[in-house]
């Protein structure tokens, strides 16, 4: 089978989503207007003729087009329903997929009518839609998309990597860890404003990733003088060192599909307190498996978070559960699989 990708060659999603198909004996291009350099794949990156983003992407669409037309692949994936979905549909060749990343459904749509005629002009056209959460299928839904052609499956972890280790886990009963980057979605100030009682229950806080909100975060925790260490962007490697090794993981986002990170937690041990947005509902019971706490709530958050550190027995209990769940439906591998079996359907028997 022959797929052209068209998303946002600098992220990880977009080159997984390829990487996997390439690696499955599938030919793969990817066209992005962002950075491929180091993707991993056949790749070519598009010049935008115009300075912000939908005009550039509405200017590039005839050298879109004739990219796709010489490589003519069996299916056209493109992935971020707002702009690249937008072209995909434009583009003209068809099956074509559209896949939800989140952002694109849970704040772009309700962002402005320019977001919202793009995402419904897509999603109505689309072949399949794919979306990765239960409230991402509810906005895709709700936003134009034909009910029988979603396909929900998680982004998933890479099991080889995140698991709680080979033998007894050698965690760090005073580490608190996040492993979201520095955006405002993410709200790493609930933390930061947790973090007096959290250093005062005797945990130091272990924050990774990067973004634009670094600086004034890093600021803000030296003025307090908090127990919080910015380790910036880190490895899949590192990441699931630390994550063996912590007892909590946290995340603040306000908003969220499924997040790849909290699955990575779960795989790897550390028990989740996390805001209680619907996504994040669908993989943690509050009192099963982690502690959900409302968005905003430092002191909310804090007092879960001592909950954690303060009851092994409920940790035990949490961490055997996560790993059963993330065993059931949290395999990128097996859900990627689910995603080719549909993509072979939409090519035919010559796709196959």
């Amino acid at each position: 089978m022959r797929i052209a990708f068209i998303g946002d060659g600098s992220l990880n999603h977009v080159r997984r989503w390829a990487g996997w198909f390439a690696g499955r004996g599938h030919d793969v291009l990817l066209l992005s207007f962002e950075d491929v350099d180091g993707c991993g794949v056949p790749a070519r990156r598009l010049r935008k003729r115009l300075p912000t983003k939908l005009a550039g992407y509405l200017a590039a669409l005839g050298p879109l087009r004739r990219e796709i037309a010489r490589f003519e692949p069996d299916v056209v994936n493109a992935l971020y329903v707002t702009g690249y979905g937008f072209v995909g549909v434009l583009a003209g060749r068809r099956p074509v997929v559209v896949s939800a990343l989140g952002s694109d459904l849970l704040v772009d749509y309700p962002a402005s009518a320019v977001h919202r005629a793009q995402v419904r002009f897509a999603l109505s056209r689309a072949d399949l839609v794919t979306t990765d959460a239960d409230v991402l299928s509810a906005a895709a839904r709700e936003a134009g998309a034909h009910a029988d052609r979603i396909l929900k499956a998680y982004f998933g972890i890479d099991e080889t990597l995140f698991h709680p280790g080979d033998g007894v886990r050698d965690s760090d009963p005073s580490l608190v860890v996040s492993t979201r980057n520095l955006h405002p979605v993410y709200d790493l100030d609930t933390l930061l404003g947790a973090a007096p009682a959290i250093n005062g229950a005797g945990a130091r806080i272990i924050l990774c990733g990067d973004g634009p909100e670094r600086g004034r975060l890093e600021e803000r925790a030296a003025r307090e003088g908090l127990d919080a260490v910015f380790a910036g962007r880190q490895a899949p490697e590192a990441i699931a060192a630390l994550l063996r090794r912590a007892a909590v993981y946290v995340s603040t986002a306000r908003s969220d599909s499924t997040s790849v990170s909290l699955i990575e937690a779960m795989a790897c041990g550390a028990v989740p307190v996390v805001t209680g947005i619907e996504a994040n509902r669908e993989w943690i019971d509050d009192g099963r498996g982690g502690r959900l706490v409302p968005p905003g709530d430092s002191a909310a958050l804090a007092g879960a978070v001592a909950d954690v550190l303060g009851d092994d027995a409920f940790a035990a209990a949490a961490r055997e559960r996560n790993r059963r769940i993330v065993e059931e439906r949290g395999r990128f591998e097996d859900n990627m699989r689910r995603v080719e079996e549909a993509f072979l359907g939409l090519a035919g028997e010559d796709g196959r």
